[in-house]
């Protein structure tokens, strides 16, 4: 053994020293009395379910509203409002105002001729009545009474037809002004103010966006398996929403070889004109067990997940899907109707490790 000097021995036995604590130190942890081991992690865990599924294919659709309309103007006018793009309004609210002040005038015109027909008709009615009595005691002819009637009929008639003119100006001046014929909103103004209106000419498009459907061109192959009421999947990516088929059109294009499905939606679920793809069953159903879809771990070396034994210990599974059906999927594997399977926090666990289920939502 080489000779060293003293503070270096001192040096030496010290660093020796530490290295022995080191090393000791995570058996020391282990005793008793030593740091308190981490919690099992906390997880929210749902069962598995028996379900009654069939294989289904994707095919495209597209949202579209039950009430798209143009509305169009029923009198000529000159258009003094006209409401925004974007605006929403309720059945018989105003889309567009036309300038009245034309048929104002008509119908003070009009007016005037009704209270003069109706001085005239008064008139000769109290002369044909005073003839009448003359002629009861043969002191007039009978035609000249016959032609005080007659003009008392004919003023009659031209009152009643005034009128009807009246109510029609009037008619005339409700529709100046353009109505929402059902609740909608304001998609496109077709005329501005200032613009000259015609009978017909469209004023704005009015689409009731909170009334939408999905509608789908299906393959003729799948019509034995549609019916109306039945429940579908829709939606792109992980916006997966459950709709029910709400017409059946069974008229097929003899070119494209299908038919019009209708599936009515949630409301607000997409915006009017939007693309969604819709699972149409393509067989028949059957019963199959099947999980949440956030129960899956997708790993490059298979799918797996965590099922909760009696002990609260996740023991981890090997599966295989199958059908899937809004956020259900068919499982094959070791899992059972009723066992309890982790939907949040599985991507942390090891197998056999014990769990903390969150008792809200488990």
């Amino acid at each position: 053994m080489r000779w060293m000097p003293a503070s270096s021995r001192r040096v030496v036995a010290a660093a020796l020293l530490v290295s022995s604590a080191v090393l000791a130190a995570p058996a020391f942890a282990q005793q008793p009395g030593g740091p308190p081991a981490p919690p099992p992690p906390k997880v929210v865990a749902g069962k598995a379910e028996q379900r009654l599924m069939a294989p289904h294919i994707s095919v495209p659709g597209t949202v579209r509203s039950r009430q798209d309309a143009e509305v169009a103007a029923e009198v000529a006018g000159r258009v003094t409002w006209v409401a925004e793009a974007g605006t929403r309004l309720n059945e018989g609210d105003p889309i567009a105002r036309l300038d009245t002040r034309e048929l104002a005038l008509r119908a003070e015109e009009l007016d005037a001729q009704i209270r003069s027909l109706q001085s005239q008709l008064a008139f000769q009615t109290r002369e044909a009545q005073r003839l009448e009595k003359l002629a009861a005691g043969n002191n007039t002819t009978l035609s000249r009474l016959e032609e005080a009637q007659s003009r008392r009929d004919v003023l009659a008639q031209d009152l009643s037809r005034v009128r009807t003119q009246r109510e029609r100006v009037a008619f005339d001046m409700e529709r100046a002004v353009v109505r929402a014929p059902f609740a909608g909103q304001i998609a496109r103004r077709m005329v501005e103010v200032g613009e000259e209106s015609s009978p017909g000419a469209k004023v704005a498009r009015l689409v009731a966006v909170d009334d939408v459907e999905v509608r789908v061109q299906a393959p003729v192959a799948l019509a034995p398996t549609l019916r109306e009421g039945m429940e579908v999947a829709l939606g792109e990516g992980a916006d997966q929403r459950m709709g029910r088929i709400s017409r059946i059109i069974p008229i097929g294009e003899a070119q494209s070889r299908t038919f019009e499905v209708r599936v009515a939606v949630p409301e607000g679920a997409w915006v009017v004109g939007g693309a969604v793809r819709v699972a149409l069953p393509s067989g028949q159903a059957q019963q199959v067990v099947a999980v949440h879809r956030d129960a899956l771990v997708l790993r490059a070396g298979g799918t797996y997940l965590f099922r909760v034994n009696a002990e609260n210990k996740a023991e981890r599974l090997t599966v295989r899907t199958g059908t899937e059906l809004g956020e259900w999927v068919e499982i094959v594997g070791e899992v059972g109707a009723g066992d309890r399977v982790v939907v949040r926090g599985a991507e942390r666990l090891r197998d056999g490790q014990a769990v903390d289920l969150d008792p809200r939502v488990s």
